[in-house]
């Protein structure tokens, strides 16, 4: 783990962590990228924003034994809108089987035990959903900066100006005042050329910087670290 503190790693207060062990799964969790901490009122705990659509209130996050094994999970049944029990989609589903196989009873009991769970799988559904639209959107705002394409000179104009002015000079040294017009055009032209060089290359970098902010954007608060890294 980083020499950080946890609360500088998730940045908060030290009233909203979990104890040990659970806040350092939480850390390992954010750390890899595959949740990251929003902060919310000021009287309000932080939410852990899981990448597999979960949101779990994390002065509540427990690393328990489920279904699926040793998972982060919410301490209570987070009947709260907005947060869920599970991080993910396969935490409902493998307890609603695991339930079904161990105590059906509880089920034949009541019919609804399972009305929450399922309400929380169509949330972190919808909530993936959403992301899936701001990354699409990502790419559309992407494609229309970049198009048009800055378009620069054709260095090749340059060259010839060189080689034009080259052949005037050793050519005709001994009356070169008579092609002082034709010298000072072909040299216009080879700062024409470097001109609008430096004015293309000037708006790539500009794109460039609006496609980092589009991608700051997209990102978010999430840790993309180890993507950027491999990037």
């Amino acid at each position: 783990m980083s020499d950080r503190t946890p609360e500088e790693i998730l940045d908060v207060n030290r009233r909203w962590l979990p104890p040990s062990p659970h806040v350092e799964k939480v850390i390992e969790m954010v750390e890899k990228g595959a949740a990251h901490i929003e902060k919310r009122g000021h009287h309000e705990p932080p939410l852990i924003m899981f990448e597999d659509g979960g949101v779990i209130e994390l002065p509540k996050a427990r690393y328990e034994e489920t279904y699926r094994g040793m998972q982060l999970v919410s301490a209570d049944d987070a009947s709260q809108e907005g947060v869920t029990k599970f991080r993910d989609v396969c935490g409902c589903v493998d307890y609603i089987k695991g339930t079904l196989r161990d105590n059906p009873e509880s089920v034949e009991a009541d019919p609804h035990t399972f009305d929450q769970l399922l309400d929380h799988a169509l949330y972190m559904i919808s909530r993936m959903q959403k992301r899936e639209e701001e990354y699409r959107q990502f790419v559309v705002d992407v494609v229309a900066a970049c198009l048009p394409m800055p378009q620069g000179p054709d260095p090749k104009m340059a060259s010839s100006a060189v080689e034009e002015i080259k052949t005037l000079l050793h050519s005709h040294p001994e009356d070169i005042r008579k092609y002082a017009d034709l010298l000072n055009q072909l040299a216009e032209d080879v700062r024409w050329v470097a001109s609008n060089q430096e004015r293309v290359l000037r708006e790539y970098k500009d794109l460039a910087v609006k496609i980092l902010s589009l991608y700051k954007s997209a990102k978010g608060a999430r840790n993309w670290d180890k993507e950027e890294q491999g990037a």
